[in-house]
């Protein structure tokens, strides 16, 4: 395996890397303070349009709460300044504002008091600080808070772990179609090329990540239990996605080391701002989308987000239409107690991609290139079709200040059929002509995920205890019918399509019912400026795969210290475990042990108003990895994979009306003990050294409402693992986006790839194409 220098991979990343900071700092300091906005607040209670103001803003607004008190603000719409929007806010109120420059203002009186006054308390709204919660939007890019790191509520410079936080602006500004997508600026984290269109399934820190394993949740339960099954999450009905990086069993039972993904839905909202949005673009691509609320009684508030896309993608013959609808109904009857209820149904048409072989694409071949759009398949018979439908509540009751219930339960429906084709060997007599195969394969899981936690704080001598016991589990029955038919050889250079399937032979019909259960403990305890965290998990596994029962059972732990060496600077250092069943039995009839994980992380936190950074270093290892043994039937438990690292993150406004997200990352990950000499030192499937990615958003550019964004993302080079071993080259894509904001309206155009560079990412001697350039072009209307 050849590998290109690190001093040689990076000289025009670099320049380019460089050439765009520069150009932030310069653009960041002309851009005038005062600079109008986009302003879209309704008529509401007064302190509330106030808040509304500073988040849309980012200015900061100091105010009496008594002086709004029982006060109403009229609504607000247009591009102004803040200090024209305030005042407007302000009208008939019988307050005024004050402010010495346009960054900070101060709402007063309108008329001079008596000189006996009482002294009221004073309120600072700063945007996205103090309105910010672990399960709402972000405002701007970074996110302060999150639960998933804790499975409680809290700031982020508290939790000894990293956390990948992607909320729905970036992804509505980067267009990202699909949770791998809307991870692609993330340090890290890298797709499964050839399950794109099929499910969510991404590497982290090496570590390949999905749904059948365990590593997938929304709104912090387990989504299913099959990948195939469970397809993919439609980005349009995020509030956020999240990925605790690393092993994570201690909060999640069973899951691959490289981390958990946990995603947030677009739950009800008080001060919800309507939205409709039409979309055209290149490959067919026409979509509308709506995203609607309402307060509709004192105690309900109520959500509607619906979505319909039909679109083709890069390769031939293979769309990505979607129809998505997920209604959801908050009611809070006191300030005690919250039930949210949720429920999403979608239904997807696309095609699984094969890729094509090394010889063509990666490598030169007498017979030309292959083309990025090569379909490998037959038209009419390739298609994947997912059917999903779910329903659920979250429950929260304050038993008092210091005691809470958290209860969370989804029931899930979904099934996937999937009909693909197998491409073998090139035929004998046309090294053009490929050997190929019609597999026929339905995908269903049902069930329920549920969790149910208490919290406590309290306090024991100095110590400040946020302390949470509970239990989690999920029930779910999930089939496998594969069945396999002969397919005419396909000529991969020059294809003539229309060969059809023969009769078709059953290869397995599996059902499986899978019951998880896990009993949990964690205590945050907090001293001055350090935060200490310790945990522990029991799980057991029940799986009964066509009559044959297996059971797993697994302890975990975690520790980890922060401490708030200075306000806003937090470095932390953590050690978890995670685990992961695996099915079948050894030579000896005995049944395997489950995977073991192991993360010892150390990094730094830096947040300075919305602008938030990190930095961290991990070794992560993972043990009793099944490797053949010459002279066994059966594979035996003495591998071991490790990987180790560096990620630096930063995101949030570097300068006034400039937003910033930068990210790189070393990925070291390779076997480290195997029954094959020659496979140790070998890196992972699909895992670069090097990635690193920049992107840039210039809001009011030349013009109140113009908005620019440009990003680069650099993937190092890789191998064909598995395969001819060959260097998969590195590549470096860039993407933009340029929208124009007047009153309701908001115009875009995004354009991902925008070079249309070719791209490949190859393993086992087949490669699959990155995406092309996509242009799309919307239009929204917010209320």
């Amino acid at each position: 395996m050849h590998r290109q220098p690190a001093s040689r991979s990076f000289p025009n990343l670099r320049r380019h890397l460089a050439a765009m900071a520069a150009g932030l700092l310069l653009a960041g300091s002309a851009l005038a303070q005062g600079t109008p906005v986009a302003i879209d607040i309704a008529a509401q209670p007064l302190d509330k349009a106030i808040a509304a103001l500073a988040r849309q803003t980012g200015a900061q607004i100091v105010f009496s709460t008594a002086l709004a008190e029982g006060k109403t603000a009229p609504s607000v719409h247009g591009t102004l300044s803040v200090r024209e929007a305030l005042q407007r806010l302000l009208a008939g109120s019988g307050l005024a504002l004050q402010s010495p420059d346009d960054q900070t203002f101060t709402v007063v009186r309108a008329e001079p008091q008596a000189e006996a006054q009482t002294t009221l308390p004073t309120v600072v709204v700063r945007a996205g600080v103090e309105q910010e919660s672990a399960t709402g939007p972000m405002r701007g890019y970074a996110a302060r808070r999150s639960a998933s790191g804790t499975k409680i509520d809290a700031s982020l410079l508290e939790t000894p772990q990293s956390v990948a936080i992607v909320g729905a602006e970036q992804i509505a500004d980067q267009k990202a179609t699909s949770v791998t997508e809307a991870l692609a600026y993330t340090p890290g984290v890298m797709a499964d090329p050839g399950y794109a269109n099929s499910y969510d399934v991404l590497y982290s820190r090496g570590f390949r990540l999905q749904d059948g394993s365990g590593g997938v949740y929304r709104d912090g339960l387990k989504l299913g239990g099959s990948g195939w099954a469970t397809g993919q999450q439609e980005t349009y009905g995020l509030e956020r996605i999240e990925l605790l990086k690393g092993a994570a069993s201690v909060l999640y039972g069973a899951a691959a080391p490289g981390g958990v993904l946990n995603v947030v839905t677009k739950q009800p909202r008080a001060d919800h701002v309507n939205e409709v949005i039409a979309e055209a673009g290149n490959q067919a691509h026409r979509a509308l989308a709506a995203d609607l609320g309402a307060q509709l009684s004192d105690d309900w508030t109520g959500r509607l987000v619906l979505l319909a896309r039909n679109a083709d993608t890069s390769v031939d013959h293979i769309p990505n239409n979607v129809r998505y609808v997920a209604p959801s109904l908050r009611w809070t009857p006191n300030a005690d107690t919250s039930l949210t209820l949720l429920a999403h149904h979608v239904e997807r048409r696309t095609a699984y991609i094969w890729g094509v072989p090394v010889e063509g694409s990666l490598l030169t071949s007498p017979y030309g290139k292959l083309p990025r759009d090569r379909f490998v398949g037959e038209p009419g018979f390739d298609r994947q079709d997912t059917r999903q439908t779910s329903f659920g509540w979250l429950l929260t009751h304050d038993f008092s200040s210091t005691l809470s219930l958290h209860h969370g339960l989804r029931w899930i429906d979904s099934e996937n059929h999937v009909r693909f084709t197998n491409l073998n060997s090139s035929a004998t007599t046309d090294p053009r002509e490929f050997q190929r195969r019609a597999i026929d394969e339905l995908e269903t899981t049902r069930g329920i995920s549920a969790d149910t936690r208490v919290q406590a704080e309290f306090d024991t001598g100095p110590l400040r205890h946020k302390a949470v016991a509970g239990v989690d589990l999920a029930n779910h029955h999930i089939g496998s019918v594969w069945q396999l038919a002969s397919l005419g050889p396909l000529n991969l250079f020059d294809p003539v399509y229309g060969a059809v399937p023969g009769s078709f032979v059953p290869l397995s019909d599996d059902r499986e019912h899978q019951r998880r259960v896990g009993l949990y403990l964690q205590d945050q305890f907090k001293i001055g400026a350090a935060t200490a965290l310790a945990g522990v998990r029991r799980d057991e596994v029940r799986s009964k795969l066509n009559g044959d029962t297996e059971k797993t059972g697994a302890t975990t732990g975690r520790l980890g210290l922060v401490w708030e060496v200075a306000p806003g600077v937090a470095p932390f250092v953590s050690w978890s475990q995670s685990f992961e069943p695996v099915a079948g039995t050894d030579n000896d009839g005995q049944r395997y042990k489950p995977t073991r994980g192991e993360q010892m992380e150390l990094g730094v936190r830096w947040q300075r108003g919305d602008l938030v950074a990190s930095a961290a270093v991990f070794h992560l290892t993972q043990a009793n990895v099944l490797k053949n043994r010459t002279g066994l039937d059966k594979a035996v438990q003495t591998g071991e994979v490790r990987s180790r690292g560096l990620e630096l993150e930063a995101k949030g406004p570097i300068a006034r009306n400039v937003h910033l997200i930068a990210s790189y990352a070393y990925t070291d990950a390779e076997t480290t003990k195997s029954e094959e000499a020659d496979e140790i030192g070998k890196p992972v499937s699909y895992q670069p050294r090097h990635q690193a990615s920049l992107w840039t958003r210039f809001d009011h550019v030349w013009t109140p409402g113009l908005q620019l964004g440009v990003g680069a993302r650099h993937v190092g080079s890789t191998s064909d693992w598995g395969g001819t071993e060959a260097r998969v080259p590195s590549y470096t894509t860039w993407d933009a986006l340029i929208g124009y904001t007047t009153g309701p309206w908001t115009w875009r155009l995004n354009v991902n790839n925008l070079t249309d560079k070719t791209t490949l990412l190859c393993n086992g001697g087949w490669c699959v194409y990155g995406d092309g350039l996509r242009a799309t072009a919307s239009l929204a209307y917010r209320w």
